[in-house]
């Protein structure tokens, strides 16, 4: 807030911008696009243990499982299924790609997941449709909800 809106509410406080306030106000959309849901998490970790394949990984690794972590930009559950958010505004498409492949060893251990990708242009969008391929997915634009 600037000076002179700090003065208007009596406030003090100054407040930095960041650049993450764009990344939050689209999670915002998002949250209205889904009707408010009450159990809305933000940045949510979904973790996964993974098993040793065979006996002879437990051998050379111990007993120790492997997971798998991906943190969601927000998850809700609603009718039975888990709904996975993801925000891309500004994110580098490299970056979207690993994130997709760490969601696709996760996503089959959970409980019936839908991914669903608000991005900001439909370029993007097609990207992420082709990179997608084979996991139960929704792709919007920010236009496709206002």
């Amino acid at each position: 807030m600037n000076k002179e809106g700090r003065a208007l509410i009596g406030s003090t406080k100054e407040v930095k911008k960041s650049p993450l306030i764009q990344h939050s106000l689209l999670r915002n959309d998002a949250f209205v696009h889904f009707n408010c849901p009450m159990n809305w998490r933000t940045e949510h970790t979904l973790e996964v243990a993974h098993k040793p394949l065979s006996e002879f990984e437990i051998m050379i690794k111990g007993l120790t499982l492997k997971s798998k972590k991906v943190v969601a930009d927000a998850v809700f559950e609603r009718n039975g299924y888990m709904h996975i958010i993801e925000i891309d505004n500004t994110r580098n498409m490299i970056d979207n790609k690993k994130k997709i492949e760490a969601y696709r060893e996760i996503l089959p251990s959970l409980k019936v997941p839908i991914l669903y990708f608000f991005t900001v242009n439909e370029g993007r969008k097609k990207k992420l449709q082709e990179w997608l391929y084979g996991i139960r997915h929704e792709i919007l634009t920010f236009e496709e909800i206002r």
